[in-house]
C-alpha cells in the first residue's frame, strides 16, 4: 500500500486534543531548535582556529546554496501549505508561501551534510540528520508543513552541501584571506579594548 502526503499527513499531525506536554515539545522543536546551530557556530568560531574557521565558512557556503536552492523549488513548484488547503490541525502561526522543501530542515541537513569534509565535526552528521528529522516531525505535527515537505528537504541540502564541496577548493584562498582580514581586525579591536 502507498501512502499518500495527506495520509501521511494525517497520520503525523496532532488531532483535536493534543495532549499539552506534546503540543509544548513541539512548539519548542519547530521554533527554537534551530536557534542553536548559530549560537554553536558563532562558540566555534571565537573559540577555534583557522581550520575550524574554514570548516565553518564551508558549512555556512553549503547552507546559502541549499536555502537558495529551497527557494528557486518553491518558485517552480508552490506547493501550498496543509492549513492552506484547510487540512489538519494548525498549532504553530505561519505565513502561507510555499511549503515544499521545508527551509528549516534544509538548513540543519545542509549543516549536517556539509560537516562529513571536516575532520573534527563529520561525527555531527548523524545527530544533525537526527536533529533535522525531529524539527520536520514537529512542523508537520503542528500543521505547517506535509512530511513530503520534509523528505524533499534532504535532495536539496544535498545538493547544497556538494555544491559547496565542488567550490571549497576554488573559493579556498578567498576564505583564507578572509580570515587573514578577519585576525587582522579581531587584533586590532583587542589592542583598542586593552590599551592604558
Amino acid at each position: 500500500m502507498v501512502l499518500s502526503n495527506a495520509h501521511l499527513f494525517e497520520l503525523f499531525n496532532a488531532g483535536t486534543q493534543p495532549a499539552p506536554l506534546t503540543l509544548a515539545f513541539a512548539r519548542f522543536v519547530a521554533q527554537w531548535l534551530i536557534v542553536a546551530l548559530p549560537l554553536v557556530g558563532g562558540v566555534l568560531w571565537l573559540r577555534g582556529g583557522q581550520r575550524t574557521r574554514l570548516d565553518l565558512l564551508h558549512v555556512a557556503l553549503s547552507v546559502f546554496i541549499a536555502l537558495g536552492l529551497a527557494q528557486l523549488v518553491g518558485l517552480a513548484w508552490p506547493s501550498p501549505r496543509p492549513f492552506a488547503l484547510h487540512m489538519g490541525h494548525q498549532y504553530l502561526a505561519h505565513v502561507d508561501d510555499p511549503g515544499l522543501p521545508s527551509d528549516h530542515v534544509t538548513l540543519i541537513w545542509a549543516v549536517a551534510l556539509a560537516t562529513l569534509v571536516s575532520a573534527r565535526g563529520s561525527w555531527l552528521m548523524f545527530p544533525l540528520l537526527t536533529l533535522g528529522l525531529l524539527v520536520g516531525w514537529s512542523r508537520v505535527y503542528l500543521g505547517v508543513h506535509f512530511p513530503f515537505d520534509v523528505a524533499a528537504a534532504l535532495p536539496v541540502a544535498a545538493l547544497g552541501a556538494a555544491a559547496a564541496w565542488g567550490l571549497r577548493e576554488r573559493l579556498g584562498k578567498w576564505m583564507v584571506a578572509l580570515l587573514k582580514r578577519y585576525d587582522a581586525c579581531e587584533r586590532a579591536a583587542l589592542r583598542f579594548l586593552h590599551r592604558d
